[in-house]
């Protein structure tokens, strides 16, 4: 099964922000349907009470005891009803109904202002006239026929057309505007991410052709001239590091290269001529060139497993001294030379132990090739740091140009170095492994021959 595409970034910030004003839109349209209905439904009360209020002065100050029933003069969308106390005859009435019977009783509730709440009338012969009648009203007065209750109701459905108006205009309006606000929001994204489109285009195409070129920074600090920015950064690194792996390439290459040729021109020549091959000297040569084969694949596979590494695993507490003791009783069991272990101190560090095992024998390899006679080790506390030191009493290096020595592939003695067995690795592992564990390797001044100082944190 095909897997589904994702939305572009452009389409789900649409979605998003479409859902979210739907969202705010229908809050709000309830919100102000809710208000303006509440404000009409005041509106229709309070023009109820003046209505009551008004003709309840007509009906006390100007009685008509000869009228049988009374008619009243329409107020607007109010209406009234004057009855007996018992609610039995009507008095007066607006002429809207008034032919009407009794619309409306009373109950008593002394939780209203005048402790009588009115009750619609719901007999069958008078539900076609209740029914257009809504906010009921009802006051007890004195008249000239004794105590009587007036009602007063608004008529029709005014205010339910309103209602249904104003319902009408949100539903046929909302839409178009969260049609219209959907349209601007999408075209606002697209220009906005344009940018971002371009600048994707364009690191494409750097990537595919060459690393060399940049992708143009607009002017100003905002986050598409920052992203450009960044982007030039990694493209700088990557350019960097394709350089770097070019020559890396070439190098090993060429290293690999150079005992593999020596091991197949001897080989050559013992087998076209084997009866006057001198084997013992023909077997050293193999084992020699073999071994720096070897020393050089391991150099390099431990760089390329480390290289992409940027913390370090399997910390433990790792004592230095005992590294530079058992460093000192290998160098007696493989040379005649003196290794001087005096100035070596109790000297515990927090990190990777085969790590540090690595470091300090690549440095003493290159120590016991360059030595004339005598190596000394070393180490001690100083802060927060640990120091190993390593001298040989051989030729002194320039410590002004040493940092070149602890670059890949470099030999302080190209010849002397290849036939020691050095690959031109072994200094660089060190410093890597030193800033793996916050520290740094250098060459030193020294009273005799060349001293590589290590310093590393004692805890990481």
């Amino acid at each position: 099964m095909a897997r589904r595409q994702k939305l572009s970034v452009r389409a789900r910030l649409t979605i998003s922000f479409v859902v979210a004003v739907a969202v705010i839109l229908t809050i709000s349209s309830f919100g102000l349907f809710f208000l303006v209905h509440k404000s009409l439904s005041s509106q229709a009360q309070n023009q109820v009470d003046a209505a009551i209020s008004s003709a309840q002065s007509k009906l006390v100050l100007n009685p008509n005891p000869n009228s049988k029933e009374q008619v009243l003069k329409p107020n607007g969308y109010v209406v009234l009803q004057l009855t007996n106390a018992s609610g039995t005859k009507v008095w007066a009435a607006t002429s809207t109904i008034s032919d009407a019977p009794v619309v409306a009783r009373t109950s008593l509730d002394f939780s209203s202002p005048n402790g009588l709440v009115p009750m619609m009338n719901t007999s069958a012969s008078q539900k076609e006239i209740t029914g257009q009648l809504s906010f009921p009203t009802v006051v007890a007065i004195g008249t000239d026929k004794g105590p009587g209750l007036l009602f007063g109701f608004v008529y029709g459905d005014t205010i339910t057309h309103s209602d249904r108006l104003l319902l009408a205009g949100i539903l046929a309006s909302a839409p178009l505007l969260l049609l219209f606000m959907s349209g601007m929001f999408w075209l606002g994204i697209g220009r906005a991410l344009a940018p971002v489109g371009s600048i994707r285009r364009r690191a494409d195409a750097i990537a595919a052709s060459d690393l060399g070129k940049r992708i143009e920074v607009t002017p100003g600090r905002d986050e598409i001239a920052l992203m450009a920015t960044t982007v030039n950064e990694m493209l700088d690194r990557l350019e960097a590091a394709a350089a770097n792996q070019k020559e890396f390439i070439s190098n090993a290459s060429h290293e690999l290269r150079s005992p593999l040729t020596t091991l197949l021109a001897t080989l050559e020549r013992a087998h076209a001529n084997p009866t006057a091959e001198d084997w013992p000297s023909t077997s050293e040569r193999l084992l020699r060139e073999s071994r720096r084969l070897e020393a050089t694949i391991n150099d390099l596979f431990w760089l390329a497993k480390n290289d992409e590494r940027h913390a370090l695993e399997n910390l433990t507490e790792v004592d230095l001294d005992d590294i530079l003791y058992d460093e000192a009783s290998r160098t007696k069991s493989l040379s005649k030379l003196r290794v001087d272990v005096s100035h070596i101190q109790p000297t515990r560090v927090h990190g990777n132990a085969s790590m540090l095992n690595r470091m300090v024998r690549n440095v003493v390899d290159n120590a016991m090739r360059h030595a004339s006679g005598t190596l000394t080790f070393g180490c001690y506390y100083e802060g927060d740091d640990a120091v190993i030191l390593v001298n040989n009493d051989g030729e002194a290096v320039d410590v002004a140009t040493s940092e070149q020595f602890f670059m890949r592939f470099i030999r302080a003695d190209e010849a002397r170095t290849r036939d020691s067995g050095g690959t031109g690795l072994g200094l660089s592992i060190v410093k890597e492994i030193c800033q793996l564990h916050g520290g740094q390797a250098r060459f030193i001044e020294s009273s005799v021959g060349s001293t590589i100082e290590l310093r590393i944190k004692r805890t990481i």
